[in-house]
């Protein structure tokens, strides 16, 4: 049985709203029949081809006044992700995922917090399976109170932070931890900082 982790998730949850597509040139649609207009990443890495178009996705089918800024690949945030997932670093007694990175590391030659996420997979880890795990959180995230029903919905707050406008995401092997295939990416400037997403 192949089992997910998105920092601490057990199991990977099904997204209500599916997205689909990996072409990038923004004529995808979720599986419940809504159009998902939006670009994808222009420079990003084949094994995660689509994961720029994808998280677009989350934040079109988000419904505010005004629609939220499109994320836009940054080659930057993608080497800093892929430094950090190269250390394969995992301080717990029992290594189940990649820790996370520290601020100053994730935010170094940056002029803003760099945010991030973390999904980790005992089989395969996929661009479309790691950004539904994350968006999957959204169904435990009450707007009107800013909280969260479950037990995390950090990485779906994140998705959606209106003030972010790039990505940069990598994938690794870690062997030595449970979990050991794992999309990590960041964000910039960061979410989850003070206020409500958008």
């Amino acid at each position: 049985m192949q089992r997910a982790w998105s920092l601490c998730a057990i199991s990977v949850i099904a997204c209500s709203g599916e997205i689909t597509g990996t072409s990038g040139d923004g004529g995808a649609t979720t599986t419940d029949g809504r159009p998902a207009d939006v670009p994808g990443g222009v420079g990003e890495p084949a094994e995660l081809m689509g994961i720029t178009l994808f998280h677009n996705q989350v934040r079109a089918m988000v419904q505010t006044a005004t629609p939220l800024p499109a994320l836009q690949w940054d080659p930057s945030l993608a080497a800093t992700a892929a430094s950090w997932v190269a250390m394969c670093q995992n301080t717990d007694s029992i290594p189940q995922i990649l820790d996370h990175s520290s601020v100053e590391f994730r935010s170094a030659g940056q002029p803003y917090f760099v945010g991030e996420n973390i999904f980790a997979s005992g089989g395969a880890a996929t661009a479309q399976q790691a950004v539904q795990t994350w968006a999957s959180e959204g169904a435990s995230y009450d707007y009107a109170s800013n909280t969260c029903s479950g037990p995390t919905c950090g990485h779906y707050t994140q998705i959606v932070w209106r003030a972010t406008i790039k990505l940069g995401c990598a994938k690794g092997n870690c062997p030595d931890i449970q979990f050991p295939n794992t999309i990590l990416c960041n964000y910039g400037p960061g979410g989850n900082s003070g206020g409500r997403p958008y």
